[in-house]
């Protein structure tokens, strides 16, 4: 029973105290209904209002641009007016600042990895030389690209690191080597080309294209023995390709050449056999003779 008393006596505490602390802060708080009217209307009244450093500065004519630091004052909110405000300054100025970013940001659009560069330097030793890279046709020591001499029109295509390349090359050549180490210029184009053409139907007449396998060499004009150079070209002989010829067909008329020798070789070979057998038959039974009479 006296515990019960108590927490009756608890809960009635704290209930009174919960009441005494809302009294309390309803007397100390302002009211927060006040109407803004009656705010303005006061401030209205007041006959020399203080000047204040955070008063903000008369709005400027419009097409004029703000100043820059100056405060915009902000609708007031309640007077049944709002104060229009010129944006068309800062909106300029992004987008100025946005056009000047993107003109910054843009690459240049050079695909040209020999472009712009200069026709002689000296580099240090630690920049390497540029190889090139071949884009067509395609190096295969298994499978050789195939031309035909006299039709095909062979188009090289190659390019190389515009990172590494530090040095135009004046000139370049495509050359193209025999077996037999006899070479063929097959073209000689500017030093910023990435691609020549050799016609194998319009041929010097005195240069005739062998059957075989061709080393394919590209140089500046150091030539193609020219030593490594820092962010020079170096010469290139990766590429094999392989030419063909095709011939009309000539029948054989020589005396070795006899289609027909062999139709009547079955008959041949059985008159033979029975002579061969009747040869075996007497020499088995004279040897059988002999055996016998010892």
């Amino acid at each position: 029973m006296r515990i019960f008393l108590c927490i009756c006596l608890v809960l009635s505490l704290f209930v009174f105290y919960g009441d005494a602390t809302q009294s309390l802060l309803e007397r100390v708080a302002p009211p927060s209904d006040l109407p803004i009217s009656s705010v303005a209307a006061a401030t209205a009244a007041s006959p020399n209002p203080s000047p204040t450093n955070n008063a903000p500065a008369p709005p400027a004519p419009a097409g004029v641009p703000a100043p820059i630091g100056a405060s915009v004052p902000a609708p007031i909110v309640g007077t049944g007016t709002v104060s229009a405000v010129n944006t068309a300054p800062t909106f300029l100025a992004s987008a100025n600042a946005s056009q000047t970013n993107a003109t910054q940001s843009a690459a240049p659009n050079n695909l040209n990895p020999f472009e712009g560069k200069p026709t002689s330097a000296s580099y240090s030793n630690d920049i390497p030389p540029a190889y090139l890279t071949w884009k067509k046709p395609i190096p295969n020591q298994t499978f050789p690209p195939l031309y035909k001499i006299g039709v095909s029109n062979i188009t090289f295509e190659w390019t190389v690191d515009p990172q590494i390349l530090k040095v135009q090359p004046v000139n370049i050549t495509v050359a193209l080597a025999n077996p037999q180490k006899q070479t063929f210029t097959a073209a000689i184009v500017p030093g910023t080309a990435t691609s020549a053409h050799w016609d194998l139907a319009r041929l010097p007449p005195g240069q005739p294209l062998m059957v075989g396998y061709y080393t394919v060499w590209v140089y500046d004009q150091r030539g193609p023995k020219a030593f490594p150079s820092p962010g020079w070209l170096m010469p290139d002989a990766r590429l094999v390709v392989a030419m063909y010829s095709t011939e009309a067909y000539v029948a054989r008329t020589d005396s070795m050449f006899c289609p027909t020798c062999y139709l009547g070789s079955a008959y041949s070979l059985r008159e033979s056999f029975s002579s061969l057998s009747i040869g075996l038959a007497v020499a088995i039974m004279t040897s059988a003779v002999l055996i016998y009479s010892i």
